[in-house]
C-alpha cells in the first residue's frame, strides 16, 4: 500500500455493505485506478470482517486494481488490535482529542502492533471538525507547527492527518484550508499527508489538494451516505417501495448505481 501511496494520490471512500464496496470498485475500475475503502468504527462492529477482507480482496484482483481496506477514526484498542488480526491495510488511531504527549504515547502502541503485520497507522494531529460517525468536534483547532514536527519526531507513523482548516460532514461555503501547512509537512516529512473532510469540497479544491506533491489519501464520507440516500429517494419517487410488487433488488440497483456515480465522478478530477 505505502509503494502506491508514494506514487500517486488515492481516494478512500468510506463503505459499510458488499453493495457499497462494489459500486465503488467497479467506478475505480473504470478508471483503471486503485482505490481504498474505509471502515468507520461503528460499521466496522457491524461488519463481518473476515468475509468483507475476502470479498474485497477477490473481487478487486476481477478488477485488476488494488483496493485496500482501512479503520477509520478509531479510538478502540481492541478494535483496532481486531482489524490488524485479520489484516486490515492500514488503521487509524484516533487521540487528538488527548494531550499532544498522550496522543504520541497511543500511536506508538498502535504502531507497534501494525508494524509486526506490515499494516500501516495513520494519525492525527489537531482536531478536525464536524459531526459524523461519531466524530463530534464542534471548533477546528487548527494544529501547530510544533505540534506537528513533535509527533513526527517522536513516532514512526505511516500517514499524517492534520487539521488544516478541514471539517467532516459537508462544508457550508468554501472551506479555507492552509496549503502552507501541508507545505510544512513535506519540508519535515517524506510520509503521505491524508486529508480528511474530502466530502463537499469543490473539484476544484479537490483537484489542487491531489496535485499537491505530499498529499496521497483524500477521504470521501458523507457523499457516499448522501448517494445512498439519493438511491432511496429515486427508488420512492419510482414507486418501488410500494407493498405491492416490491422487489428490494430494484432499490439495490438504484443505490448501487447512485454510489457508482457519485465515485465515478470524484475518481474523474484526480485522473
Amino acid at each position: 500500500m505505502i509503494s502506491d501511496l508514494q506514487k500517486e494520490c488515492l481516494l478512500a471512500f468510506n463503505i459499510w455493505d458488499v453493495n457499497s464496496a462494489k459500486a465503488v470498485i467497479d467506478a475505480a475500475a473504470e478508471w483503471n485506478k486503485n482505490v481504498i475503502l474505509q471502515t468507520s468504527s461503528s460499521i466496522y462492529k457491524q461488519m463481518d470482517v473476515k468475509e468483507t477482507r475476502a470479498f474485497i480482496k477477490s473481487y478487486g484482483d476481477r478488477k485488476k486494481i488494488k483496493v485496500y481496506l482501512h479503520l477509520d477514526h478509531c479510538k478502540d484498542l481492541d478494535l483496532i488490535k481486531d482489524a490488524i488480526s485479520v489484516k486490515w491495510d492500514s488503521v487509524m488511531i484516533d487521540a487528538s482529542d488527548l494531550s499532544l504527549q498522550e496522543n504520541i504515547q497511543r500511536t506508538n502502541k498502535i504502531i507497534q502492533m501494525a508494524h509486526k503485520e506490515k499494516i500501516l497507522v495513520e494519525a492525527e494531529v489537531g482536531q478536525i471538525k464536524g459531526i459524523e460517525d461519531n466524530i463530534n468536534i464542534q471548533e477546528n483547532q487548527i494544529a501547530s507547527r510544533e505540534d506537528i514536527k513533535k509527533f513526527l519526531m517522536e513516532t514512526e507513523v505511516d500517514m499524517l492527518a492534520v487539521a488544516f482548516g478541514n471539517a467532516h460532514g459537508m462544508y457550508k461555503g468554501r472551506p479555507e484550508l492552509d496549503y502552507d501547512l501541508i507545505d510544512y509537512v513535506a519540508q519535515i516529512s517524506n510520509i503521505p499527508f491524508v486529508v480528511h473532510g474530502g466530502s463537499g469540497m469543490g473539484d476544484e479544491e479537490i483537484h489542487k489538494l491531489s496535485q499537491v506533491d505530499n498529499v496521497r489519501k483524500i477521504n470521501i464520507s458523507t457523499e457516499v451516505k448522501l448517494a445512498y440516500r439519493k438511491g432511496i429517494l429515486l427508488s420512492l419517487k419510482n414507486g418501488f417501495l410500494e407493498e405491492e410488487g416490491f422487489q428490494a433488488s430494484r432499490v439495490e440497483e438504484l443505490i448501487y448505481k447512485a454510489i457508482f456515480q457519485m465515485a465515478y465522478q470524484k475518481l474523474k478530477i484526480i485522473i
